[in-house]
């Protein structure tokens, strides 16, 4: 457990951890908030909690925040120590996999953190401290279950539970990471079985956990996150299931082009053909690659989770970085270097993606800011009186406009999703004082004749004179098409 003993260790933290700040530099500096993040980052009316995320079972994820930061969440130094934490998991990892030359070292730990799946978190900074820190929770756990004492595994068991509390997805990176240690190390079947009796006895106990907070209704087991599916229902989707187990090493994503899945797909079967020796690697390659679809497997929102960055970080991430540490320890010196030809090009392919996303994302928000205060213009030039409540038809992404590749699955936290708050205005809004923006269910309480008469025969679309109306109560502002027939299909028929 003590790796920072040796110079060369303390180096290659801040090899890591500095490389992975300068690639981020202007994500650093920008003080990123992704929509729904506004009033959390503001901390004018509320400040993270230890229960914030409880509804959701979410009950590890704002410990770090409470403890270092009471809640807050502080520019650069949020983003800063959050890499910090992620750096120290990637350290642990490395030493997990007992990777011995610092050639080596060095090359899976800038992969580790440099992978664009890091993205995914990215866009909502209250998630980066406490998901990134349970990188670290699960490495912890997967060294501390391979010690004899019986102490040792019950710690190991509350790190993993806690990790699992920040974000249940962590439970692919589980599996994945211990299985790729014990093919690239042969541990005696004691130590084996015990590290993974471990995994599942805190997987089991996890479960039975939001049992008894869903039956003290301490979370809210209608939630999205926290439904499961059945074992019938998994039969019924395993056509699914199987799809899109061999399509997410191939369909792109925003900042995940073909050129990087085709690269870690071969790497993957290098990795494969060259360590499958017996009937156990052929189980924990079974348990790595099966891995990477559970969380699908799982829910039945597999549109939630299915090509989703977030979900990929813990599990398709988890399972590249196995594969070049497999292939760049291999015994055979031609396979090695070709482990690392490709590490060096995926790593360079990596940082110009996570550079490109960092100028869309920033180009994106400005342009929608900007949008934001010609809205404003034009309701303080017409308003009567202020403050009125705006009400914004349908959310408007320019990130687009600024990314010019086409990807075959969208990724809503990538690209799609405006910066511009969507459940939550009062967060982004203050002089306005909104309700919440117009998306599925309208804010109209007062609907009178004229705003009637405005939305059935002569508003229009943004930039449009008649894309706002404003009356005593309400600014309309008509943003896209979309917004427009969604508005128009909640009016009295």
């Amino acid at each position: 457990m003590n790796i920072f003993i040796k110079n060369k260790d303390k180096s290659l933290f801040l090899s890591i951890f500095m490389a992975l700040n300068i690639v981020f530099l202007p994500y650093i500096f920008s003080f990123f908030i992704g929509n729904h993040d506004w009033d959390w980052v503001k901390g004018v009316s509320q400040v993270l909690s230890l229960n914030t995320g409880m509804f959701e079972a979410r009950f590890g994820k704002f410990i770090l925040n409470v403890a270092l930061f009471s809640g807050h969440i502080f520019p650069i130094l949020n983003t800063v120590v959050s890499f910090l934490f992620l750096t120290l998991g990637t350290i642990f990892l490395i030493h997990y996999f007992n990777i011995k030359k610092l050639k080596t070292k060095i090359l899976i730990g800038l992969i580790a953190v440099l992978q664009p799946y890091i993205l995914g978190w990215l866009y909502f900074p209250i998630n980066t401290l406490g998901n990134f820190s349970a990188v670290l929770f699960v490495l912890i756990s997967l060294i501390l279950s391979e010690k004899k004492s019986i102490y040792s595994s019950l710690i190991a068991i509350l790190f993993f539970i806690l990790a699992l509390g920040v974000y249940p997805s962590i439970m692919e990176m589980m599996l994945i990471v211990f299985s790729i240690k014990h093919i690239i190390n042969n541990s005696p079947q004691k130590a084996f079985l015990k590290s993974f009796s471990t995994i599942i006895i805190s997987l089991i106990l996890f479960k039975i956990l939001l049992i008894i907070l869903g039956y003290y209704k301490l979370i809210n087991t209608d939630y999205y996150n926290l439904k499961t599916t059945s074992i019938i229902y998994i039969l019924q989707n395993l056509a699914e299931y199987i799809k899109l187990f061999f399509t997410q090493f191939i369909l792109s994503i925003p900042f995940v082009p073909k050129s990087l899945k085709l690269i870690s797909l071969f790497a993957l079967i290098l990795a494969i053909l060259t360590s499958t020796k017996n009937k156990k690697d052929i189980f924990l390659w079974f348990i790595a690659l099966s891995s990477t679809i559970l969380s699908a497997v799982l829910t039945p929102n597999i549109e939630e989770v299915a090509y989703q960055p977030r979900v990929n970080f813990y599990g398709l991430g988890y399972l590249y970085i196995g594969a070049y540490s497999i292939i760049l320890q291999s015994s055979h010196k031609f396979i090695k270097n070709i482990g690392f030809v490709l590490s060096i090009v995926y790593l360079i392919l990596c940082i110009n993606q996570n550079l490109y996303a960092q100028k869309v994302w920033n180009f994106g928000q400005q342009a929608e800011v900007n949008l934001i205060i010609r809205m404003s213009d034009r309701i303080e030039e017409r308003a009567s009186h202020l403050p009125i409540i705006p009400i914004l038809a349908d959310e408007i992404s320019l990130r687009p406009r600024y990314y010019k590749e086409k990807s075959d699955k969208p990724s809503p936290y990538l690209l799609e999703r405006s910066f511009i708050i969507r459940h939550i205005p009062s967060g982004m809004f203050n002089f306005y004082a909104p309700y919440e923006v117009f998306y599925k269910i309208s804010q109209i309480s007062s609907l009178t004749p004229d705003l009637y008469n405005y939305l059935q025969t002569s508003s229009a679309i943004w930039p449009s004179k008649n894309s706002i109306y404003i009356d005593d109560n309400y600014a309309i502002i008509i943003s896209t098409p979309k917004g427009l027939t969604a508005i128009k299909n909640q009016l009295p028929k």
